[in-house]
């Protein structure tokens, strides 16, 4: 009877109790292990553990435990490596010292300082296991935190008038507060801050080594003791209860005793840029004898040996004027303009102090200015054993120029041409689609707006734009599309929290368009009315914007974070005026993807969610309906539901795709677009300097329409049948790890099919099959093969 119950489950619960079971096997803190060349007759340390006994809970606890086992002492570490996603091997043993036990202990408590468990108990635990003739030593680390220590008060004592007000302005940006918990890592913070803040204030001269910060740690219970002896024992009993119980301590920031001229302020002198030299050339002497020429333009001199920059360009990008107090933090940023400029190589910097005032000294090292590169793309996709085994090539040119006209514009050209070839594809032709794509770009370094005068901003890194692209795409017996794009943006790249943020926005987008349709097409229209909007030829003039994060999360270092955001308005100026709007598209467009990776200490965690979505809001009876199919999202492929073709998904549940063979193996356009996948990356084994790895995932999404889907209602968006529509891949891969670049090869199924009529569209594992046979008579796998480069996301 329960035999019998068992075979009812269904697949999907199954294949997830599975996979379950796998994760959790992956995951786990394997103890077994293979041991080579261990030491005979010695006790060797086979395995490190440490126990967190008293934390708030259970994450926090083993949080703590994995930041720890990183803290045991090098000689007393048992050196495992993961290889086939499920073994530990120990190479070359350790030999097991006590007398290592207490270097570890003190590592220990030192981390924890930092998390402010400034009364630990650490208590070390070994157990040696005989088995055959292997001494193995499991050392375990016990440890009770107790109350974190709180700050009872904060002072600057700094006994210098103008030190003490900067600093008693500035307390809201401070480290440590009242009430705040203890720490030595925030200590440490507050000390950088502050020397950072006056730096930043014209005190050239002003070091870590002029501040600290005195910790009391005397309970005031103790200042003020009774005479009477028992109640002074009461005092002291109680004082040393309140201690552990809650711990407070004060800080006071002072200065050492130096001389009062130490702490003068000094203003900013000449900033002299030497803007040509060579890597072998030494700072020193550069300073000591300078370059044969110069140059002066306003507040800056450029020295060089042969003039291939024009001065106005350092005056652009410094941020500092002449006779302000020396600011440090203006003076790096600087720096890092120069650094993403792209004419230099190499940017270095120092600074003397002369006629009582800070000069500033940039050594600039030029890359070559020009620079030719080739790339070979390619990838395989094969879902389908008629219309869907696809062999994407390419190749592209690219010539970039980084000093155009000696004002570090850069300029990029590309030549690109690809191909599609359908393989194994019966009486088709071999080649599916041609690609042919030029294009150049003008990228200035910095904003060029109407009356305003061009100069860098302090805290952001921002450049101007130009491109101009034309293109060509034969779908070879459906239709040619050739392109005209050019517009003119902005983008600006700002560095904060360990995440890198850039926003470009281009106010002025134009694209020209003209499609040839052929008998293929036009037999398709004919079937499926609503895909003529898609196929109209018209134009585009509009503005977008792009917001693009990526970084690593500020609470945990081994958390990687990407957010983009994209927004695009067509037509919305040219449609006030009438006539204007005659073969413009008018819509908006806005698209979200938000990316998370997790890394263990040897495998990787990542997850990746996707939403578009698109609205034709014209009235012109031609161009209404559909977004233009360039502008359309499309599902399925290596970098997508990898259980599906290149473009092979959707639109939701609809059967127009399946009821006819001309158009099963057309691309597949929609206005609307959910995806989200999970993938869980982990090591088979390493080869010398390559890696060979695999992943299990789940791919979940799909595409629709959300105007005009009378003519085919399933294919249109609606929240109740977002559970039919929806299509579930599930599949496991090989990636080849060769440090520049990763192969991957994929292989998926397709759990849901939002078109597979049985079932609910899940496959049945008790009549499992391979493929299946579409109303159509086309024959269509239930799995897909992929090749790719990279990783997916």
């Amino acid at each position: 009877m329960q035999l019998r119950k068992l075979k009812n489950i269904s697949f999907f619960s199954r294949f997830y109790l599975l996979g379950l079971l796998f994760l959790l096997n992956a995951c786990a803190d394997l103890k077994k292990a293979v041991i080579h060349d261990y030491p005979k007759q010695m006790s060797f340390v086979y395995d490190n553990k440490v126990v967190v006994k008293d934390a708030n809970n259970n994450i926090e606890a083993l949080a703590l435990a994995n930041e720890l086992s990183n803290y045991w002492d090098d000689s007393l570490k048992a050196k495992q490596v993961r290889q086939f996603g499920f073994f530990n091997t120990i190479l070359q043993p350790l030999r097991y010292q006590e007398d290592k036990l207490e270097p570890s202990i003190q590592f220990m408590k030192n981390y924890l300082a930092t998390k402010g468990y400034n009364q630990p108990i650490l208590t070390p635990l070994v157990k040696v296991d005989t088995v055959k003739q292997e001494w193995r030593a499991r050392l375990t680390m016990e440890i009770r935190l107790n109350k974190k220590t709180l700050i009872d008060a904060v002072v600057y004592e700094l006994n210098d008038s103008l030190l003490q007000s900067i600093a008693n302005k500035n307390t809201d940006f401070a480290y440590v507060k009242k009430g705040m918990v203890y720490s030595n890592e925030s200590i440490n913070n507050e000390l950088d801050r502050l020397v950072e803040l006056f730096r930043a204030n014209g005190y050239y001269y002003f070091t870590k080594e002029k501040i600290f910060a005195e910790v009391d740690t005397l309970n005031q219970q103790l200042m003020e003791l009774s005479l009477d002896p028992l109640e002074q024992i009461n005092q002291v009993l109680d004082a040393e209860k309140t201690q552990k119980d809650h711990p407070l301590w004060k800080l006071s920031f002072q200065l050492r005793n130096t001389s009062k001229n130490e702490f003068k302020q000094y203003p900013t002198g000449q900033q002299i840029f030497y803007s040509d030299l060579k890597l072998s050339d030494n700072p020193d002497t550069v300073l000591a004898k300078g370059l044969p020429n110069q140059a002066s333009y306003k507040n800056i001199i450029q020295q060089y040996t042969k003039y291939k920059f024009k001065s106005p360009l350092f005056e652009e990008q410094s941020i500092i004027k002449k006779g302000d107090l020396f600011n440090e933090n203006i003076f790096f940023q600087t720096l890092n303009n120069f650094s993403s400029l792209g004419p230099w190589q190499q940017v270095d910097a120092r600074t003397t102090l002369q006629n009582d005032s800070v000069y500033l000294h940039y050594f600039l090292t030029p890359s070559l200015r020009h620079s030719l590169n080739f790339d070979i793309e390619g990838s395989r996709n094969n879902s389908q054993l008629v219309a869907g085994n696809l062999l994407g090539l390419s190749t592209s040119v690219t010539l970039r120029d980084r000093n155009v006209q000696k004002k570090s514009i850069s300029s990029i050209s590309n030549a690109r041409a690809g191909i599609e070839l359908n393989v194994n594809n019966g009486n088709n032709n071999l080649t599916q689609t041609l690609l042919f794509n030029l294009g150049h770009t003008y990228s200035f370094p910095n904003l060029i707006i109407p009356f305003v005068p061009k100069r860098t901003t302090y805290t952001n890194q921002t450049r101007s734009t130009l491109s101009l692209n034309g293109s060509y795409i034969d779908r070879l017996n459906y239709y040619k599309l050739r392109s005209f794009i050019t517009n003119w943006g902005y983008e600006l790249k700002k560095n904060k929290n360990r995440a890198e943020n850039i926003w470009t926005y281009k106010p002025i987008n134009v694209e020209l368009y003209r499609l040839t349709k052929f008998s293929k097409l036009d037999s398709l229209l004919i079937l499926n009315p609503f895909l003529r909007s898609s196929f109209n030829e018209g134009n585009v003039i509009s503005q977008t914007f792009n917001y693009l994060s990526t970084g690593t999360s500020l609470k945990n270092s081994n958390q990687n974070n990407y957010l983009r955001i994209g927004i695009e308005e067509a037509g919305g100026l040219t449609g006030l005026f009438n006539g204007a709007s005659s073969r413009i598209y008018r819509y908006l467009k806005a698209e979200i993807e938000l990316r998370k990776l997790y890394k263990y200490q040897y495998t990787e965690l990542a997850w990746r969610f996707m939403g578009g979505w698109g609205n034709n809001y014209s009235n012109d009876p031609v161009l209404k309906g559909q977004l233009p199919f360039f502008k359309q999202f499309t599902a399925g492929g290596p970098y997508s539901l990898r259980a599906w073709g290149l473009r092979q998904l959707g639109l939701g549940s609809s059967q127009f795709y399946d009821t006819s063979s001309k158009s099963q193996s057309f691309d597949r356009f929609g206005d609307f677009q959910l995806e989200a996948n999970l993938e869980y990356r982990f090591p088979l084994f390493q080869w010398g300097s390559y890696k060979i790895g695999s992943a299990v995932y789940t791919d979940i999404g799909n595409i629709w329409n959300i105007r005009g889907t009378e003519l085919d209602p399933a294919a249109g968006f609606k929240f109740n049948k977002l559970y039919k529509d929806i299509a579930v891949a599930v599949g496991t891969g090989i990636r080849m790890d060769f440090n520049y670049f990763i192969i991957r090869v994929d292989y998926a199924l397709k759990m849901k099919d939002p078109t597979r009529l049985q079932n609910d569209g899940w496959l049945d594992i008790q009549n499992l099959k391979w493929a299946e046979v579409k109303p159509n008579g086309v024959k269509v796998n239930n799995y897909a093969l992929q090749f790719g480069i990279g990783l997916p996301f």
